[in-house]
């Protein structure tokens, strides 16, 4: 399996980032539109997830997973145990319509951490490259796309007052939700210099717009910096004084460029210009009044048809900016907490297990988040998430593994 399991985790990954929902549409599949084949709402990486780990079950069965996960074993099978009941209750309350993003958003990242532990350390760095050229790519384009004020992927949402960037990932907030999470990861897994990858990601989110993504990223960097200084004046740190020569050299022209970009492009116009509480943020605050309307049914069951109709009404937008929010009206509490469960159980055990980076991208996560609504539609951001802390956290255990032997050895 070790062999074999990479290829198809390669085309998991790079299928979630590329394909987007509007790159399908264009291609002629109804993935996001109303109407069509319910086989197409499901993505392609989506498929490519449940045959593989139908293969690997058949083949290893409950104890092979066991042994594989390890302590992680039991919280898996609690977030799998609650996704299959919300997608069973689901269907039962709302049929097949909308269920697929179910599947692509939080049944599909579960089912990968099993398939991620028949990989090689090798193969693990490998496939952390992989993610970071993804977002890397995703970034670049983003930015391009705002230079050039024009989208790579014909877009059908609504237009924004200011030209927002979105890149492979579909919807700006959707973009900028992927990449502050998982771009404190990768920053190291690619040959350009770390500070060159993050000021690339903070220029791609100034061109997705996100301010609260954005405010978050800069909150964390800092906190990044803070450690890694802190780190390096307690233990030490040995440097090469020729290679920091050379990153001193190459950031001085990454920042001079980005310097341009960011005063000559017009990149900042979005943000700067909506430093106070407008419609957008205001609608962010308006959605708790829609609790207010729930009868002691809907809050348990979900809401009524009725009132998933009338919620522009309430809030003066017909989407709800909060993501618990939207599961409470389209679950109810008996779905939500569940749905709830299946997403930050594997997220705690990431937190309390995984060194200051990781803690720092679950916590941007969380914050960034709860500011948009990319949890109640499909998105891949929990996929390449927890790929991402399973695979940095798995290396860095097996490394201090390596490192102990090694001590007692010598």
């Amino acid at each position: 399996m070790t062999f074999r399991i990479y290829p198809l985790l390669f085309l998991i990954i790079t299928s979630s980032v590329i394909l987007g929902g509007y790159l399908l549409e264009n291609l002629g599949v109804s993935y996001v539109s109303q109407g069509g084949s319910p086989f197409f709402k499901i993505h392609f990486y989506s498929y490519l997830t449940l045959v593989g780990f139908s293969v690997v079950f058949l083949r290893n069965g409950i104890t092979g997973f066991s042994l594989r996960l390890g302590d992680f074993y039991r919280l898996w099978v609690i977030s799998l145990f609650c996704v299959v009941f919300v997608i069973v209750y689901g269907y039962m309350r709302h049929g097949s319509s909308g269920m697929a993003y179910l599947v692509n958003t939080f049944l599909v990242p579960i089912l990968i951490v099993p398939l991620l532990t028949g990989l090689t350390d090798r193969q693990k760095y490998s496939l952390l490259k992989v993610i970071a050229y993804l977002i890397l790519l995703n970034s670049l384009l983003a930015v391009v796309e705002y230079m050039l004020h024009f989208r790579l992927v014909s877009v059908e949402f609504s237009e924004f007052s200011f030209f927002r960037s979105t890149a492979f990932l579909t919807h700006p907030l959707n973009n900028a939700l992927t990449t502050v999470s998982v771009a404190l990861v990768l920053a190291s897994r690619t040959k350009l210099p770390s500070f060159v990858y993050i000021v690339i990601v903070i220029l791609a989110l100034f061109a997705f717009g996100g301010r609260a993504a954005l405010a978050v990223f800069f909150m964390i960097v800092v906190a990044s910096v803070f450690f890694v200084l802190w780190r390096a004046a307690t233990r030490g740190v040995r440097v090469n004084k020729q290679k920091v020569a050379i990153f001193m050299f190459i950031g001085y022209f990454v920042l001079l460029l980005a310097s341009y970009i960011l005063l000559e492009s017009g990149i900042t116009e979005r943000i700067v210009s909506k430093l106070y509480i407008d419609g957008s943020a205001t609608a962010r605050f308006n959605v708790y009044y829609l609790l207010e309307q729930l009868n002691a049914n809907e809050w348990f069951l979900g809401a009524s048809d009725r009132l998933l109709e009338s919620i522009e009404f309430y809030i003066g937008i017909n989407v709800i900016e909060n993501y618990f929010i939207g599961w409470i009206f389209t679950f109810g509490l008996l779905g939500a907490i569940p749905l709830f469960l299946a997403v930050f159980v594997p997220l705690i055990y990431f937190f309390a297990n995984g060194d200051f980076i990781d803690k720092l991208s679950v916590f941007s996560f969380i914050l960034v988040g709860f500011s948009n609504n990319s949890l109640t539609t499909k998105t891949p951001v929990l996929l390449l998430l927890f790929t991402c802390l399973y695979l940095s956290l798995s290396v860095k255990k097996n490394l201090l593994l390596t490192n102990h032997y090694k001590k007692i050895w010598d």
